[in-house]
């Protein structure tokens, strides 16, 4: 019984709404002056948010929700049934549910409010979860994105976006719980597509108190108004805070994480960059293919003593040392079978016989790597590799990492360091270019622009988009 309510909770994002924290939205919304004739909660659980929308607004005609669990809609019905206004709970799929009729059936001006599932595509797919939408690129993914996991998305922004594209008509409120990464891409989504929102928001709550979730999470509201063009949301540290901390913008179909900060060095937005920051090679067998110095021996990450040639053989520097500044030597390696993507690995045999022998030896590891982008691929093949791997000197910064420390990386007894794939950096001929570059990346009005740019809370906030913005 209990295994079955855990994987309710997971497959439906179960997370219902604390009374105190529907009690305190409600109380904001009216706050700003939205008072509607109208609220619609698509996915109403037991209630608690309808019932907190009730008493705070009395003077609503109509309450709708919909909820796909039955028994939480008798619940929802019993918990509304004292309420003064009409009242229409139903059992629904939100997936199946024609809710640009549903909302234009509403009396205005309308709040559509609540606390959609909390949970991913991907989750939901590995417990075989048929509570999915329609499958469809709704954002857009393209070629190796989709492949490497940028097509995984939480199921609340596929249905937030739905519910801003199905009120534009009659225009109204939306004020939903997501997680603050969700708001950001619906609204990064919304402007895309020119949805005419205007006074929007994101008011961060404090989700480990109310939902024992480790996560950033916010009230995330906007207003619907036909012929509206806004392109700014105000950001707000505490759910009542009085004046927004930050005002996030938008600038060709990016999202600005501080649209003043941008605006005050926009003369560094580069139009076409000079130089392309890389991402570090990627192999996905480190037990194999990174190896560490000891003593006068190397071990893989398989505990075994390895003997290889050095034709192949790199020096390493991974993105903590990096952070920590620790650059003047490593004594971590890596195989590197290909100087660019797609080169035939078959030479190895020739140039560095026991090299081959090693890899053949653990070939079954590395054809088994699981992304499909080593298929059809050369054998023990890497990606993200090219001649400017092979510089001489580099300026890194680890992607794992939440500020803007940069780096100058130099040779290694005589060979290029090699970077991995949580690291970028550009590449440079000498020394001297590459120390120039740090400072300046370091100098204030450049740190600035780039946090500009940066969301502190995402898992990966630092990204070659946002680096490449950079002139220069």
């Amino acid at each position: 019984m209990i295994r079955a309510k855990s994987r309710q909770k997971t497959e439906f994002g179960d997370f219902q709404t604390p009374p105190e924290l529907a009690d305190a939205a409600c109380r904001l919304l009216r706050q700003e002056g939205i008072m509607p004739a109208s609220i619609v909660e698509p996915t109403c659980g037991e209630g608690f948010f309808l019932k907190a929308a009730a008493d705070t607004f009395p003077q609503v005609k109509q309450l709708v929700g919909r909820e796909w669990n039955d028994t939480y809609v008798d619940t929802a019905r019993s918990r509304l049934e004292a309420c003064d206004m009409s009242i229409d709970i139903a059992q629904a799929d939100f997936f199946q549910q024609d809710w640009q009729t549903t909302l234009e059936q509403q009396p205005g001006p309308l709040l559509v409010l609540g606390n959609p599932p909390w949970v991913t595509n991907s989750q939901l797919g590995t417990l075989d979860s048929a509570n999915l939408p329609a499958k469809s690129n709704f954002q857009n993914e393209r070629g190796i994105a989709a492949k490497t996991g940028k097509a995984n998305f939480d199921i609340s922004q596929w249905m937030i976006t739905h519910l801003l594209e199905s009120m534009p008509e009659q225009g109204g409120v939306l004020a939903m719980l997501c997680k603050t990464a969700v708001a950001r891409k619906v609204l990064q989504h919304a402007w895309k597509q020119g949805l005419p929102l205007e006074d929007c928001s994101i008011r961060c709550i404090d989700s480990r108190r109310h939902f024992q979730a480790a996560v950033d999470a916010c009230l995330f509201i906007c207003h619907v108004q036909p012929g509206a063009a806004s392109r700014q949301c105000a950001i707000f540290h505490e759910l009542e805070d009085p004046r927004p901390a930050s005002i996030l913008g938008y600038y060709e179909g990016s999202l600005l994480a501080d649209r003043e900060a941008f605006e005050r060095h926009r003369e560094l937005l580069a139009n076409e960059p000079t130089r392309r920051w890389r991402s570090g090679l990627k192999h996905d067998c480190r037990d194999v293919m990174q190896l560490r110095r000891e003593g006068w021996t190397l071990v893989n990450g398989l505990g075994e003593a390895v003997e290889l040639e050095d034709d192949f053989l790199f020096p390493l520097m991974p993105a903590g040392a990096i952070h920590r500044g620790e650059t003047k030597s490593t004594e971590q390696f890596v195989l590197v079978p290909q100087t660019h993507t797609g080169e035939d690995t078959l030479k190895i045999a020739t140039i560095a016989p026991r090299t081959w022998a090693y890899l053949q030896k653990h070939s079954e590891r590395l054809a088994a790597r699981k992304s499909s982008i080593y298929r059809g691929r050369p054998p023990f093949s890497i990606f993200g590799i090219g001649e400017y791997s092979f510089a001489p000197w580099k300026v890194a910064i680890s992607a794992l990492h939440k500020d803007l420390r940069f780096r100058v990386i130099g040779p290694q007894d005589g060979r290029p360091v090699m970077l991995d794939d949580t690291t970028y950096f550009l590449s440079f001929t000498s020394r001297k270019e590459a120390k120039a570059a740090a400072a300046r990346l370091h100098s204030d009005e450049v740190q600035e622009f780039l946090s500009a740019w940066i969301f502190w809370d995402a898992k990966r906030p630092i990204t070659t988009e946002v680096l490449q913005r950079l002139a220069g």
